[in-house]
């Protein structure tokens, strides 16, 4: 399932940002007269007034008084969109401590095995789902030669040191992959990307490409041309598909590697 834990959590820090700006806001009306701000309209026109704490009578606020007005005005949004966003934030809090996401999960998870043999989850558990997964995106499908030269921890052969320097990464991290799938296009070619991957939080496929020689016309031209392939066929970048770049004076950046995995695959 969706991770909305984390979702609530993202959204958890936003408004506490917000309520930080506002919090600072309003600390710089301390020496603002307190009372409240009323408008109406005579003849299409508004009218202000205001009436100081404590007091039962309302004072006019002729127009060309515009700076004192906008302050009174914003004043009043602050203290309404500070107290919004107080609530919200109680709200919350509330519910991630009373939220589970992987309750349904955990309903299989804390079974025996012997009602695990005969029991089909509804939710499959993420050993599972990942299991399926790799089942389904096989990988070796290139039919372009072999790849023997660089051997992955997992054990198998990829065609460059970048290529090894990925998939290492990836298995070293506890992200399910698979090296070369076939890709098929709408018009029936097939292309292979470098890698196919699962966010498993998520549970969504994501595809890799890396170009390891981007620093020659036609190696570049010939894989943009690729990639525009993959956009008319779903995969759109920064989306379900990842690339990454190098030529032989700037080799593969792990820190951008490292950046991307956390975008779109934790």
């Amino acid at each position: 399932m969706t991770d909305v834990n984390k979702n609530l959590q993202e959204r958890l820090s936003e408004v506490e940002s917000l309520l930080q700006v506002a919090d600072k806001r309003l600390k710089s009306y301390k020496n603002l007269e307190e009372g409240t701000l009323r408008v109406t309209e005579s003849h299409g026109c508004p009218q202000y007034h205001f009436r100081k704490k404590g007091s039962d009578n309302e004072q006019y606020i002729p127009a060309y008084e515009k700076d004192r007005i906008a302050l009174l005005a914003q004043r009043d949004y602050d203290e309404k969109a500070y107290k919004a966003l107080q609530d919200m934030q109680k709200r919350i809090i509330k519910f991630i401590r009373g939220f589970d996401d992987d309750s349904i999960e955990h309903i299989y998870e804390r079974m025996c095995n012997g009602r695990k043999r005969f029991v089909n989850p509804i939710v499959p558990t993420k050993e599972m789902f990942i299991e399926r997964w790799m089942e389904k995106h096989n990988g070796g499908e290139n039919t372009y030669g072999e790849a023997t030269e660089f051997k992955t921890i997992r054990g198998e052969y990829v065609r460059s040191k970048s290529e090894k320097i990925l998939a290492d990464y990836f298995y070293t991290n506890h992200l399910p992959y698979q090296y070369e799938p076939r890709f098929e296009l709408d018009d029936y070619r097939n292309k292979y990307p470098d890698f196919v991957l699962l966010n498993v939080r998520k549970r969504k496929t994501i595809y890799w490409e890396h170009l390891g020689r981007v620093g020659e016309l036609d190696y570049a031209t010939r894989n943009f041309a690729k990639l525009m392939d993959y956009e008319k066929n779903g995969l759109i970048i920064g989306d379900n598909l990842i690339v990454t770049m190098e030529t032989l004076e700037r080799p593969l950046d792990i820190t951008i590697v490292e950046e991307k995995v956390r975008l779109f695959l934790l």
